[in-house]
C-alpha cells in the first residue's frame, strides 16, 4: 500500500531534503511539499494525503492554528505528524488534543521518521513515555506561574514588574519563556492556552 504524503516547513533546504529522502521509500509517495500555508491548503483540497509532515513554528502561523484551520476545512480525519526543535510536556498535551499522531524532535534520525510515518498511516498514535510515566518535572516555574497569573488578570508587564518587585525586562524575559513552552505567540495565547490547560 501505498502512503501519500504532504510537507509543510518554512526552511526550504530543510523541505527539500526530507522530500528527497521520502520519495525514496518504495511505500512513499509525496504529493507535495510546501513552504507556503496557501498552496498546502489547496493541496488538501485537490490531492489525495494520508499523512502530513508538519513543522509546529511557521512563519506565516503555528502549527497549531493551521492544524484548527485543517479542521474547519472538514479535513479532522488527517493524520498529522508535528516536528519541533521545542519538546515540551504540553506541547504534546496540546498536540493530543487536536488530535495528532505524533510529535517528534527535529534531531530525529530519517529511520525513525519513517517508522513512525508508516505506524501513523496504520492508525497508531506515537506517545512518548513522559506522558504516560507520571512526571515530577514542573514545565513552569513558580516566577513564571506567578507572571502567568497576572497576565490572566489583565495585568501590564509594569504593573507584574511592581506586584512581583522585579524588573520590567525580568517580566518580558518571564513572558517570553511562558509563550515558548505553551507554543503560542503571545500574551493572549498565553492566557488561552493557560485556561485551556488548567494551569491557573
Amino acid at each position: 500500500m501505498t502512503i501519500n504524503l504532504a510537507l509543510i516547513d518554512d526552511h526550504q533546504l530543510v523541505l527539500h531534503g526530507l522530500e528527497e529522502k521520502l520519495q525514496s521509500v518504495d511505500k512513499f509517495n509525496v504529493v507535495g511539499s510546501y513552504d507556503n500555508v496557501e498552496q498546502f491548503l489547496l493541496c488538501l483540497k485537490h490531492k489525495p494525503i494520508d499523512v502530513v509532515i508538519m513543522d509546529l513554528m511557521l512563519k506565516e502561523i503555528h502549527g497549531f492554528e493551521l492544524i484548527n484551520q485543517i479542521h474547519a476545512m472538514g479535513y479532522t480525519d488527517l493524520k498529522i505528524i508535528l516536528i519541533s526543535g521545542f519538546y515540551e510536556e504540553l506541547l504534546h498535551k496540546r498536540a493530543l488534543t487536536l488530535g495528532v499522531k505524533a510529535f517528534l524532535r527535529k534531531e530525529v534520525s530519517y529511520e525513525e521518521l519513517i517508522g513512525c510515518i508508516i505506524n501513523v498511516a496504520n492508525g497508531n498514535h506515537i506517545i512518548p513515555d513522559f506522558l504516560v510515566a507520571p512526571q515530577q518535572q514542573v514545565l513552569l516555574s513558580e516566577i513564571e506561574l506567578d507572571v502567568l497569573r497576572l497576565l490572566v488578570e489583565e495585568y501590564t508587564n509594569e504593573k507584574i514588574a511592581k506586584a512581583l518587585f522585579i524588573s520590567r525586562r525580568t517580566v518580558e524575559t518571564h513572558v517570553s519563556n511562558i509563550c515558548r513552552k505553551l507554543g503560542v505567540n503571545s500574551r493572549i495565547g498565553a492566557v488561552r492556552e493557560s485556561l485551556k490547560l488548567r494551569l491557573v
